[in-house]
């Protein structure tokens, strides 16, 4: 199935405005790509780039991981909330102003969670990270209940870039990687 804005739109107001305070950060340096692990691999491919999605909040807590970002910090949760498996479609998008977005798809399993996660924490932050590199950190502003979630770049080419590698279609490239993200350290075995 394919993304098309007219799809998305909803989801597009509603992430442009949950997005208009969000920063982001620069990219991580090369080298610091991992592999995934032996469970990862028998439900992507091994070349294929990690990609998960966690409950991001601005205070520290227990059980919270810190992120270090150029204007602050950001604290995640250890243990991702949705992951590649609950997507069906990673797209680039471009809004009729010009900007560009990358606009994700939801299973329907990946929807309920999106839908039950959102309720339960709007004013926090659902992080997006791709071989550790944080990608974005949207605000959650209202329940997201459509099963989509888009999300702003700064670029066509980063759009399209961060599709492929959500959807698999590009291997893991920590050094061209264009998105504006920190990076994320690796999840605790």
């Amino acid at each position: 199935m394919q993304l098309t804005l007219r799809k998305l739109a909803p989801a597009l107001v509603v992430v442009t405005l949950a997005l208009a305070g969000c920063k982001t950060a620069p990219t991580k340096s090369p080298g610091a790509a991992t592999t995934p692990d032996a469970g990862q691999q028998t439900t992507q491919p091994a070349a294929a780039s990690s990609v998960d999605f966690y409950l991001a909040h601005q205070q520290p807590g227990p059980g919270l991981r810190e992120i270090a970002l150029p204007d602050g910090k950001l604290y995640l949760q250890e243990v991702p909330v949705l992951t590649r498996a609950d997507l069906t479609d990673a797209a680039a998008l471009v809004d009729r102003q010009g900007q560009n977005f990358v606009g994700l798809r939801f299973s329907e399993a990946g929807a309920r969670k999106l839908t039950e996660i959102s309720t339960k924490n709007v004013g926090n932050r659902l992080a997006l990270v791709i071989d550790q590199e944080l990608v974005a950190a949207p605000s959650i502003a209202e329940p997201l209940n459509r099963g989509v979630l888009a999300f702003g770049v700064a670029s066509a080419q980063a759009a399209s870039a961060i599709a492929a590698k959500i959807r698999g279609d590009a291997p893991p490239a920590p050094a061209s990687a264009p998105a504006t993200g920190g990076t994320a350290p690796a999840p605790k075995p």
